[in-house]
């Protein structure tokens, strides 16, 4: 019989997968206002957060400890994932602007619009959702959640590539050509965060970090940039 414990684990991939891999926010848009749709989103976002900060307490609370006794290799640690992250995210962003020169695409992915566009209603909601929000339910997903379980039964070379394929598909918004090319350049992000937790013994707070620092540059230069 699944325990309690796998029992929440289970619910928390499977309202992660309903309201975000299957683009809930389409269903809540056709049944109320964009505008209460938008805002209940963003709140069963940071119920999810809980929820999955709750489940994973036991975890998160060890690791924090382990860091607390090894600051230095903490730091370091992040130093080296960030740079790796940089070195992923160039290396498939260069792809990914190959193939849309290639087939003569223009613009930029609806991901980055949609957050452009709701920064620019909400900064101060939207820089906390982007930074502290949705990086914690990601890295709880992604990793403490699929990429562990995945590993008990495949190698890790090919569960790390599933879960970064999964979190760049998460980061499209249709099927068009432009979506699938642009994913590749999350692909470079997912497959980062991946390989920085596998090679940290599965402490969720290396990946987190530098997916949170990462989130932070992007809206400091969405905030210049809408200056």
């Amino acid at each position: 019989m699944m325990s309690n414990k796998n029992k929440g684990i289970l619910i928390f991939a499977i309202l992660y997968t309903v309201l975000f891999e299957f683009d809930c926010d389409k269903l809540l848009a056709s049944l109320m206002p964009s505008a209460i749709a938008n805002y209940l989103q963003y709140l069963l976002y940071v119920v999810l957060a809980l929820y999955g900060s709750i489940l994973f307490k036991d975890g998160l609370i060890q690791q924090w400890k382990e860091i607390r006794k090894t600051k230095r290799k903490f730091f370091f640690g992040v130093l080296k994932g960030g740079l790796f992250f940089i070195l992923m995210t160039v290396i498939f962003e260069f792809v990914s602007e190959m193939l849309r020169q290639f087939f003569g695409l223009v613009g930029q992915g609806l991901n980055q619009s949609n957050i452009q566009s709701a920064f620019q209603e909400q900064p101060i909601l939207i820089a906390v959702l982007a930074c502290v929000i949705g990086p914690l339910v990601e890295e709880l997903f992604f990793r403490q959640t699929l990429l562990r379980y995945l590993r008990k039964s495949l190698p890790t070379w090919l569960s790390i590539f599933i879960v970064g394929l999964a979190f760049a598909l998460t980061h499209m918004h249709s099927l068009d050509l432009s979506e699938w090319i642009n994913a590749i350049y999350y692909l470079g992000g997912g497959l980062a965060f991946s390989i920085i937790y596998v090679k940290e013994k599965e402490n969720i707070y290396y990946p987190l970090l530098v997916h949170m620092l990462s989130n932070s540059f992007s809206i400091i230069v969405l905030a210049i940039g809408s200056m």
